[in-house]
């Protein structure tokens, strides 16, 4: 496995300082995504991968993320660890992505890059043989396998983020690969021959999406062409759709995220009826009949079916980082680690487990929610029919999770 190499030539590293040295751009480029899009551009113009992530993170105000833990007194290790998390919960980027760039602000920022190797990612060219986590990164399942979903395939490793769908399950490997298991209906599983460069994933009811570098939804599986046979086109990416920096695949709709705007496509119920004027978007979740969209403000907003109370988001709820959604349920991360949850308690989905502290990421899918906390452990609450949510014992080193309809994903580091 080739671990993608992230500024080998250290073009971004000079880029980043030549921006924060700038009197006139500085600290505005920083928090300023379209300031930071026309900088890069000469600065950056054949590096487009590191460019578009450089880009989220100005959408996300990750350095300012960042000094916001510092100035907390937080050492840089933990609140590296911290912003990290954040960014990979509002952003489609890997882990390994997300580390290496709040690395490089850090560096930018006035960090010792020297004393930064104890607490962040090399940014230097590496290779398998002496990066030691190099093709770590396994994927483990439990719960409903009546489709294949849970029967992880063998010797797959290397793998940095995962997504589960209803009867499928998919993973994202380190060099940008796509790989599927679980049933092959309606071509769930057929990954489109040629497709590389990919850094996010959602899988749907009977489609799967997939977001590469380059800002572009490829899209598989069920829901092509016109409304037929309970499709609705939630497979059919809206032609000229381009800069994308998020996904989500409802049951039969999907979600995309460019330019802060919120791009809809699929079936009924209102989930693909975007509120007018919605801005400022960097994240959103996708239900079966409902959709959540969390601003760059940490404000949740929700739209589709009212029938359940998934889209009526708590009243003050702020602070927000992350967004998850189970077909009448809802969930949100704030920036304090904790979990809100609202929406129907069917079988105990809404009802976080007391005391569950320090989150890094959520998910969910059908009625049961999952949590990873900084420590690497993962929580789980909800409906447990086929045992989604028996988290396997001794569970630890989890640096990724996904929910299924009624499976549940893991990767570990090791």
């Amino acid at each position: 496995m080739t671990r993608i190499l992230w500024d080998a030539e250290g073009e971004t590293r000079r880029a980043l300082r030549f921006i924060v040295a700038d009197p006139q751009f500085g600290a505005v480029a920083l928090g300023n995504p379209k300031v930071m899009s026309n900088l890069l551009k000469d600065l950056l113009p054949d590096a487009p991968r590191e460019a578009a992530v450089l880009v989220a993170a100005a959408q996300a105000d990750l350095a300012g993320v960042l000094q916001g833990h510092l100035a907390q007194g937080l050492d840089l290790g933990t609140a590296s660890a911290l912003t990290a998390a954040h960014f990979a919960d509002g952003m489609p980027f890997t882990s390994d992505a997300c580390r290496w760039v709040v690395g490089e602000l850090a560096i930018a920022l006035g960090a010792n890059p020297a004393t930064a190797e104890e607490t962040l990612p090399d940014t230097e060219p590496y290779s398998d043989a002496t990066d030691p986590d190099g093709g770590h990164g396994r994927v483990i399942a439990w719960g409903d396998n009546d489709e294949g979903e849970s029967t992880v395939p063998a010797g797959l490793s290397g793998v940095t983020a995962v997504a589960a769908g209803w009867y499928h399950s998919l993973a994202l490997t380190a060099d940008g690969q796509v790989v599927a298991w679980g049933s092959d209906a309606r071509g769930l599983t057929d990954v489109p021959a040629g497709l590389t460069g990919v850094i996010a994933i959602a899988a749907g009811r009977y489609h799967s999406l997939a977001l590469t570098a380059a800002g572009q939804v490829v899209a598989w599986g069920g829901g092509t062409g016109s409304v037929r046979g309970g499709e609705w086109g939630q497979a059919d990416v809206p032609a000229g759709l381009t800069g994308v920096t998020a996904i989500a695949a409802g049951a039969d709709h999907s979600l995309a995220v460019a330019d802060g705007r919120v791009v809809a496509w699929g079936r009924r119920y209102g989930q693909a009826d975007v509120p007018a004027g919605l801005s400022g978007v960097i994240a959103v979740a996708a239900s079966e009949s409902h959709s959540l969209a969390l601003t760059s403000r940490g404000e949740v907003i929700g739209w589709g079916l009212a029938d359940h109370g998934g889209r009526d988001v708590p009243a003050g709820l702020s602070g927000v980082t992350a967004i998850a959604a189970g077909i009448s349920h809802s969930l949100a991360l704030t920036s304090g680690g904790e979990v809100v949850a609202w929406g129907s308690g069917e079988h105990g989905a809404t009802h976080v487990p007391p005391g569950l502290r320090e989150v890094a990421s959520i998910a969910a899918s059908g009625v049961h929610s999952l949590a990873l906390t900084t420590s690497g452990t993962v929580a789980a609450w909800g409906a447990n029919d086929c045992g989604e949510c028996d988290v396997p014992p001794g569970l630890f080193g989890v640096t990724a999770i996904a929910a299924g309809y009624g499976h549940s994903l893991a990767v570990i580091a090791g």
